[in-house]
Order: structure tokens, then C-alpha cells, then sequence
């Protein structure tokens, strides 16, 4: 099953969130993302939230958390879809806004890939997955131009990058000065081998 899940930062670019609601298999917002849901037309099969930013919908499945929680709105919705039994969760709308909620809601792919469940980040200009190491294949997708390995450990040791237009062999990245953004891939297909270290695979468009 693939879940689409809608958090509740700012967006009003909402082309790329109809396209993946059609592919997805299940809809599930957090709280506040059932406004972007009502942007777009959607329905979804389940709220999650403490509702602080709104009432509670009907119409639709509801789980009221308590706001006094450790869990953000979005990690209880990623919870309960794993125990639904998702297999692969796309995450959107979970961009903008606070830049503690940003960087918590894209760090879900590193928890997610802990669970053995695929997962991506999607806005409006990029899509996001996580490298946990070892050699990776990934199909060129002509939506998206620019390729971006960014660093999550503090180095990345044995990186070697094949099918890209600027290649790299058994190179450390330091995080703290990364010098693999902005590469472009040259096929149909590139490869991307990290032997220690995990890093976030961003794909963009401008």
C-alpha cells in the first residue's frame, strides 16, 4: 500500500500534490493538511490530529491526539499507517513554514527507512530519499534536472557517483562543505555508492 500524507506547512502550489493523490492508494492528512486537501479537491480516508489549528472534520475517519504529546501530528500519522501496514509513504505539503518542523519532517526518511519502508519527500520544486549506504540505481526522471547528495553524517567516505555529469571515485564529502549539488544526470540511469555514512538524495526542477 503507498499512503500520501499531507502535513500542515504553508503551500499553494498544489500540481504535484493531485498528481502523487492519484498514484497513492491511501490518503491521510495531519491535522492542518486537510486544508491542502480541500485545495485540491481530495478526500481523505484519515485525520490525525490534536485539531489546535482548526475543528474537527467529519466526513472522514478521525484519530484526536492530545496536543500535550511527544510525537508531532505527522510522526503519529507515519505510525499508524506503518501499523496499517504501509509499504511505501510519500510526505508533502511539509515544507515551508517553521524550520524545526521542516528539518523534523524530512528527517522522517531516515526513521521510515529504519522501518524498511520506502519513503519520499515532495514540494512543489524537489523530491527527496534517503541514501543509507551502500550502491543505490535511480532512474533518470526528466521532471527533475538537478541532483543533490547531501551529507547526513559529518563525512561520507567511498562516495562514488557513475551516470552523472560530474562523476566522483572513492571521495569524502566533509557536511560541512558539500561539493555534491547541482550535478545533472547523463542517461537513463546513475548510480550512487556510498560506503560509510548515509546522505539525503535530492532530485529539482527550478
Amino acid at each position: 500500500m503507498t499512503v500520501l500524507l499531507l502535513a500542515s506547512a504553508p503551500e499553494n502550489e498544489y500540481g504535484y500534490v493531485k498528481r502523487l493523490a492519484e498514484q497513492a492508494d491511501f490518503l491521510v492528512c495531519a491535522d492542518g493538511g486537510l486544508r491542502h486537501a480541500a485545495a485540491c479537491g481530495l478526500q481523505p480516508e484519515l485525520v490525525i490530529g490534536d485539531f489546535d489549528s482548526g475543528t474537527v472534520p467529519d466526513g472522514c475517519e478521525v484519530i484526536r491526539l492530545r496536543p500535550e504529546k511527544d510525537d508531532s501530528d505527522l510522526m503519529c500519522c507515519v505510525k499508524e499507517v506503518i501499523r496499517r501496514g504501509a509499504e511505501e509513504i510519500w510526505i508533502a505539503c511539509a515544507s515551508g513554514g517553521r524550520i524545526d518542523h521542516f528539518l523534523a519532517n524530512l528527517l522522517l526518511l531516515e526513521y521510515l527507512d529504519r522501518q524498511g519502508i520506502r519513503a519520499a519527500f515532495y514540494d512543489s520544486r524537489n523530491r527527496v530519499r534517503l541514501h543509507p549506504g551502500g550502491e543505490r540505481r535511480y532512474g533518470t526522471d526528466a521532471e527533475y534536472k538537478y541532483i543533490g547528495l547531501i551529507p547526513l553524517d559529518a563525512e561520507l567516505r567511498g562516495v562514488t557517483l557513475r551516470g552523472l555529469k560530474y562523476p566522483l571515485t572513492h571521495a569524502v564529502l566533509d557536511r560541512a562543505a558539500p561539493i555534491s549539488i547541482s550535478n545533472e544526470a547523463m542517461g537513463k540511469q546513475y548510480t550512487i555508492r556510498i560506503d560509510e555514512g548515509r546522505a539525503l538524495l535530492i532530485e529539482s526542477r527550478d
